[in-house]
């Protein structure tokens, strides 16, 4: 079972409502499109230039919607992003330069910019080989990891512009005594719950 499933069940407990775990939208797609993100495009063209992206092999490939971890409707309306380890790598660590001023998230944005810091070498040398591959608009080595940063930063900064409250990230570090099982039960719905009434308050 993949941890975020775990951690998500347990999510759900804690706000008492079903997530939807299989949530589309039709603004939050694999590919930076002006109308989607209004003015704001021209900053996430910067980052997509900064990482090296091939347009035409983003172009060329087939449009497609970004599927959030889980998303609590009303009345919460936000996104959770569950992030493991993968994540926490030096093109995440660089997207936060990006980042718009007027952009809010529901998590410590320097937090996560020390635990890529920290973390960024085992990040990369994380899974299988495919984590590591090139991709259609990264087409380099770690252009997987590259598309990964960049498609974070999608589930960042669209869905205040179109309704919906911050995006709530979890890091897998966060939720260690969790994982390692020193928390359980209602212990472990209590810490988490914690940490979204935190983050929703922010």
């Amino acid at each position: 079972m993949r941890l975020e499933i775990g951690i998500i069940a347990l999510l759900e407990q804690a706000l008492e409502t079903k997530a939807e775990k299989r949530a589309q939208f039709n603004w939050l797609c694999n590919k930076p499109k002006k109308e989607h993100f209004g003015e704001h495009y021209d900053k996430i063209i910067n980052l997509y230039n900064h990482f090296n992206g091939n347009w035409e092999g983003t172009t060329a490939k087939a449009d497609g919607l970004l599927t959030p971890d889980a998303y609590f409707p009303d009345p919460y309306k936000f996104i959770v992003e569950f992030d493991e380890l993968q994540h926490f790598t030096k093109y995440r660590e660089e997207s936060f330069n990006y980042y718009p001023q007027d952009i809010s998230v529901g998590y410590n944005t320097n937090k996560y910019i020390e635990y890529c810091q920290k973390f960024y070498s085992e990040a990369l040398a994380k899974g299988p080989e495919r984590f590591r591959r090139t991709t259609t608009d990264f087409q380099y080595v770690n252009g997987r990891a590259a598309q990964r940063a960049f498609f974070d930063t999608f589930r960042d900064w669209l869905p205040t512009l179109h309704g919906l409250k911050p995006t709530i990230r979890i890091a897998e570090f966060e939720v260690y005594p969790i994982l390692n099982e020193e928390l359980t039960g209602q212990a472990a719905i209590d810490y988490l719950k914690r940490i979204l009434f935190e983050r929703m308050d922010n």
